[in-house]
């Protein structure tokens, strides 16, 4: 209960959380693209998001990009309410925040099996140490930018 209460009290600035978390988004989505490129493992999130919606890999790229960037905005939101709590400069409470996230949803992975894009081979599996660790480069991309820039933009 007292975190709710916490939650409830902390004053967050909407517009600098939606617009430091679309651009940290931006960054995670570059960082996604140069990964694929280098390790040639495809675990592509645009993809995972977009293909239990949409059948054409293409079609699911899009739907995926839109989905992520709603993720984005919302987690730049509850980042916004949890902040404070976290130690250190503004990057590594982003840094922090965010690889903590990851490790908290990424076990949901287990059951990877399901997923159509998965089945089809359209994307590797996610549930292997060589897919984790390239979700960390990632993570450390969208919470860094994050960090930084809430922070700043809430000061102006």
């Amino acid at each position: 209960m007292k975190l709710l209460e916490a939650l409830r009290t902390v004053p967050v600035d909407g517009r600098a959380a939606l617009l430091s978390g679309l651009a940290a988004g931006t960054a995670f989505v570059a960082v996604l693209k140069v990964d694929l490129r280098l390790t040639g493992n495809n675990v592509d999130d645009r993809l995972l998001l977009g293909r239990p919606l949409v059948r054409d890999p293409e079609r699911a790229l899009v739907v995926g990009s839109a989905v992520h960037y709603a993720n984005s905005a919302a987690l730049a939101l509850l980042y916004a309410r949890l902040a404070h709590r976290l130690p250190g400069p503004p990057w590594l409470r982003g840094v922090l925040f965010f690889n903590v996230e990851n490790l908290a949803f990424y076990p949901v992975l287990v059951f990877e099996e399901w997923h159509p894009a998965i089945r089809d081979g359209q994307l590797d599996r996610y549930w292997t140490w060589p897919s984790f660790l390239q979700s960390i480069p990632r993570h450390i991309a969208y919470g860094a930018v994050l960090g930084v820039l809430y922070d700043r933009l809430r000061r102006r």
